[in-house]
């Protein structure tokens, strides 16, 4: 990490640290910078360096799980980690309490269907059975959105084309229910 960004977290800068990760044409500073957002205890230099162990660039992978192999960054995530677990556990046992008062409480999940299973094999404008959402269903999920995944076509250069969609589903949970909140 560079002096500059030393001196930004000693100084517990934030705002350009952030600027920096975020807009810095220089990706060995944006990372510095994810780095000292990092030992400040922001969740969001962690994810950007978590991130960046996927990029396309080597240079940008290698240099990330360097970052986050260092002893001090890997105990750092460690306590974010274990903060977020204790905060997580401390909302689930008022969620408890807001039910046993008979108040609303929601979970949710993701569900992946691929478009074959979406449209199945009817007619076009045919109404189809989709299986996995009737499973989720009759166990007390609702689809609350939808977002569709797209692919591209590597028989051609034609546009991208939907490939299925990840569904939004939320279980209201109730007294009977209850203990599914240990499960989260």
């Amino acid at each position: 990490m560079g002096k500059n960004i030393d001196d930004l977290v000693r100084m517990k800068d934030l705002e350009t640290l952030y600027d920096l990760m975020e807009s810095s044409d220089d990706w060995i500073m944006q990372m510095d910078a994810a780095e000292g957002l990092a030992k400040l205890g922001e969740r969001e230099g962690v994810s950007f360096l978590q991130n960046a162990t996927f990029s396309d660039s080597r240079e940008v992978r290698d240099y990330a799980q360097e970052i986050l192999a260092d002893p001090a960054t890997k105990r750092k995530v460690e306590e974010m980690e274990a903060e977020e677990k204790r905060k997580f556990a401390e909302k689930v046992r008022g969620a408890r309490g807001r039910v046993q008062k008979g108040r609303k409480v929601f979970i949710y999940k993701s569900l992946f269907l691929p478009l074959g299973e979406i449209l199945g094999d009817s007619p076009e404008g045919e109404p189809v059975d989709i299986p996995g959402l009737d499973e989720a269903g009759l166990d007390g999920w609702e689809v609350v959105n939808f977002i569709p995944k797209r692919g591209t076509l590597l028989v051609s250069n034609a546009d991208e084309h939907f490939t299925g969609a990840y569904f939004i589903l939320r279980k209201e949970i109730t007294p009977d229910d209850i203990a599914e909140l240990d499960q989260l």
